[in-house]
């Protein structure tokens, strides 16, 4: 083998150990995201969360596709080197879908965001629905926000009797602290009243970002991987062919 062949094959290794790095990042990055939103699926629906669940499946075909190119490169074989090659192209086309969708999902955040809430609204409280008023719960003491767009929002609901806000929305949670927020003259004394739609759509807007960063950044290193491999197994072929 000669220097130059010898230098892209130690190469190809090194890449190999980035790259299970970054599918390491990939399935970190969609299990985070996934493990936090998760639990406001009733206000985010499926689709906002399908970006992330494809990192996480995308990071662990990583590690099975670094064992071809481990492979190829010890092995010399050209092939399982060509097929590694193939399978990046196949992963990065997946990688930037991902971190294209999530980018293109930031602008329909707020509009699936505000619909979804206004919708479960309307079940808060009600026996069968104890996960959506879970939901609600955990959201306006989490982000220290009260209703879509403000408290005023649970004053069209009629199990809260028009007057009355969840005891959630409370900067003080006690049993009943959220009656006659409504019309009480000085409601932010108690209750946070700001809206949580605006809020919820920051923080995933915010965390969109950063997935479709990171698919751009894997993309780079597979679009390099791709070189190499296609490369060192050029050189590959025209070694045997001269023997």
């Amino acid at each position: 083998m000669n220097p130059g062949m010898k230098l892209i094959k130690y190469l190809l290794f090194l890449f190999n150990l980035i790259f299970s790095v970054t599918g390491v990042a990939l399935i970190v990055t969609g299990a985070v995201v996934q493990s936090f939103y998760s639990q406001y699926l009733d206000f985010l629906g499926n689709e906002l969360l399908s970006a992330s669940m494809l990192f996480i499946i995308v990071g662990i075909i990583i590690f099975f596709v670094t064992f071809f190119g481990c492979c190829g490169a010890s092995k010399e074989n050209s092939c399982m080197i060509l097929t590694f090659a193939c399978l990046l192209g196949i992963i990065l086309v997946c990688g930037l879908a991902g971190g294209i969708a999530a980018y293109v999902l930031r602008s329909d955040v707020g509009t699936i965001v505000e619909m979804n809430m206004r919708k479960s609204m309307d079940v808060y409280s009600l026996s069968g629905h104890e996960g959506v008023t879970k939901t609600w719960d955990g959201l306006q003491h989490e982000f220290r926000c009260c209703g879509v767009a403000g408290f005023n929002d649970w004053g069209s609901i009629d199990v809260m009797n028009k007057v009355n806000v969840p005891d959630s929305c409370c900067k003080t949670i006690t049993q009943h602290c959220g009656e006659n927020m409504i019309t009480a003259p000085r409601p932010n004394d108690t209750i946070f009243t700001d809206g949580c739609a605006v809020k919820l759509q920051e923080s995933i807007q915010s965390n969109a970002g950063i997935i479709a960063g990171v698919g751009i950044g894997v993309a780079v290193i597979q679009a390099v991987g791709i070189f190499l491999a296609c490369f060192l197994a050029q050189e590959i072929r025209k070694t045997y062919e001269t023997v």
